[in-house]
């Protein structure tokens, strides 16, 4: 990963995001290869990895066992990034990744307003993402159409970011940003090395595992990345290796169709991410005006080769692809905090060239460096990426007086009001003319709910009156109500005089009374035999009970049975009188009386 610092006019500056502590001088930014004054000066701490780790509460803990918060640690490197292209001359514009949250900002936010470096004058630095300013850069070389969608696509070297601006509304961002971290220049890097490593295996030259390779394991890893940069411009390259143990020197042959083959399978994945997002909002091909390309990797020429066969949209990029962002960050600088927009040109790079991509089949990129960039026809893949955080300067052509009052620098820098650059708040008078009206009280809700409620019991009451009177008015003799049944016994009548002799039967013992639920009809069985034989007569007692409310009526009954053989005829007859019905009233406090049939009650018989 790099950072890269531009200002309009001068060449854009570039170095390894690695920060070297001094104990007596100002923090460095690089590597010995890219920063010189690192080769020369003692040795120092060396930190790396603090980009990814902006935001984290937990600090970096350094070989020494010190501990330093992440966001300082950045914050320290883009001041050095700042001295390495001549110092703040006025305010600065950071472009960060579009793919940060809003504390990830935060943290970076704060961490560069404490640091005088860059916020001279007071001027805290303004912070726009990545993809607004990478498209600002690229309105001014090669152009863009004035409508329908561009989509950015910002190979980095730690992933792959893709936004979507819509030109017929002023290049107004789309949606977020996707962040596809499966295809990055690290990865590729990785792939390219371990190509290399079982080459060397397979011939014999290198042991992985020795203790004595690792040493130059280093040093192969920067001939890999520097071998995959190369390759954006030839079709073959070769990787010098010194083999450890004074083994002698070799040269590690590698070609584009190599490394093509390493990287199909993630910038498949990027392909699929794109789709999908064109997908969640709902925008079809056909109204991609242009697909725009920044970063380190958009100089890989299949990467333009397979986004070209998506649609009939030109895919548009630069020599300066890995400075993109650092470059338009610089564009917004000098048109001052009032250019939030990506849209318009500057004028201090109106007469830049501008190109468009190659198309699908020539083998390389097109090399159109913009006017006063400084920099040479062959620029690297990967190598130069701003996929971190850009520092751009402002712009030196003109003299802009931000200490003036008219500009209101006081105030634009000031934490009271960091967000206003046209002067102070206007001042607003509060006019307390008209009295305040105490709100009205809340009437209480408890008195309707208590009459609601003795409703609701009222009427559960007359219901269940209603419900235990209809149940008490059905039939007699599916539900009869017997109090204490009463057994009466029948005297037996004289036998009549017969001149024959007569056996009496002795009286049979009288039944037992009545179950008190049970109803028993009158029977009136009659047997009726030829003389002359002995003559039997039994005596049967029944009882019949009839009920109503309070009475219980028996009736005896006699019967006369006289025995010859020895064919018996019965007939049983049962009889039912319903009772009758009468009215009354049901009283109910807070009601009319209502009237309800219920039974007559019976005179006892």
């Amino acid at each position: 990963m790099h950072l890269v610092a531009a200002r309009v006019g001068a060449p854009p500056v570039t170095r390894r995001s690695v920060l070297t502590l001094f104990r007596q001088r100002p923090p460095e930014v690089g590597t010995p290869a890219d920063n010189p004054v690192l080769a020369a000066a003692e040795p120092g701490l060396v930190l790396r990895g603090f980009v990814e780790r902006v935001g984290d509460p937990i600090p970096l803990v350094a070989p020494d066992g010190s501990a330093h918060p992440a966001d300082r640690l950045l914050a320290a490197a883009l001041a050095s990034m700042v001295g390495a292209v001549g110092g703040a001359g006025g305010a600065v514009t950071l472009a960060v990744p579009s793919y940060w949250g809003p504390g990830v900002r935060r943290a970076l936010e704060n961490a560069v307003r404490a640091d005088a470096r860059l916020s001279p004058g007071g001027v805290a630095p303004r912070l726009v993402p990545d993809a607004t300013a990478a498209l600002t850069a690229l309105q001014t070389d090669p152009g863009l159409p004035g409508h329908g969608v561009i989509a950015v696509l910002d190979f980095g070297a730690s992933g792959t970011s893709m936004t979507l601006f819509d030109a017929d509304a002023g290049f107004a961002q789309l949606g977020e940003t996707v962040r596809y971290p499966d295809f990055s220049g690290d990865q590729i890097d990785a792939a390219v090395l371990a190509a290399v490593l079982a080459d060397l295996e397979a011939r014999g030259d290198l042991d992985p595992a020795a203790t004595a390779a690792v040493g130059s394991l280093a040093t192969l890893r920067g001939e890999a990345r520097r071998a995959k940069e190369r390759l954006s411009a030839q079709t073959v390259t070769t990787l010098p290796l010194e083999l450890p143990e004074g083994a002698g020197r070799v040269e590690v042959r590698f070609t584009r169709a190599e490394l093509d083959a390493l990287m199909v399978g993630g910038l498949g994945g990027v392909l699929d991410a794109l789709q999908q997002l064109l997908d969640r909002g709902r925008i079809p091909w056909a109204r991609i005006s242009a697909v725009a390309t920044v970063g380190g990797g958009a100089a890989i020429p299949l990467v333009t080769q397979r986004l070209s066969q998506l649609s009939q949209a030109p895919v548009l990029t630069t020599a300066w692809s890995g400075q993109g962002g650092a470059i338009g960050a610089a564009l917004l600088s000098a048109r001052g905090p009032d250019a939030d927009a990506a849209t318009g040109m500057s004028a201090a790079t109106a007469s830049a060239a501008t190109g468009l991509a190659p198309a699908v089949g020539e083998p390389d990129t097109a090399r159109n460096p913009a006017a006063g960039a400084g920099t040479d026809g062959g620029g690297l893949a990967w190598s130069e990426a701003a996929d971190a955080v850009a520092d751009p300067l402002p712009y030196q052509g003109g003299e802009i007086d931000f200490g003036s009052a008219d500009f209101g620098a006081a105030d634009f820098g000031s934490a009271e009001n960091p967000y206003r650059p046209d002067g102070p708040r206007p001042r607003v008078e509060y006019d307390d003319a008209d009295p305040i009206a105490a709100p009205r009280p809340r009437r209480s809700r408890l008195p309707g709910l208590a009459v609601a409620g003795a409703g609701l019991i009222a009427l559960f009451a007359f219901g269940s009156v209603i419900y235990n009177l209809a149940n008490d008015a059905k039939p007699i003799e599916s539900a009869p109500s017997v109090t204490e049944p009463v057994t009466t016994k029948a005297k037996l009548p004289p036998p009549p005089p017969e001149p024959s002799p007569v056996e009496q039967t002795p009286e049979p013992p009288p039944p037992p009374p009545p179950p008190p639920v049970t109803t028993t009809p009158e029977w009136t069985p009659t047997t009726t035999t030829e003389p002359p034989v002995t003559t039997t007569t039994t005596t049967t007692t029944t009882t019949t009970t009839t009920t109503t409310t309070t009475t219980t009526t028996t009736e005896p009954t006699t019967t006369t049975t006289t025995t010859t053989p020895p064919t018996t005829t019965s007939t049983p007859t049962t009889t039912t009188t319903p009772p009758r019905m009468t009215t009354t009233h049901l009283n109910i406090p807070g009601l009319p009386p209502i009237p309800i049939p219920v039974p007559e009650q019976q005179p006892p018989q």
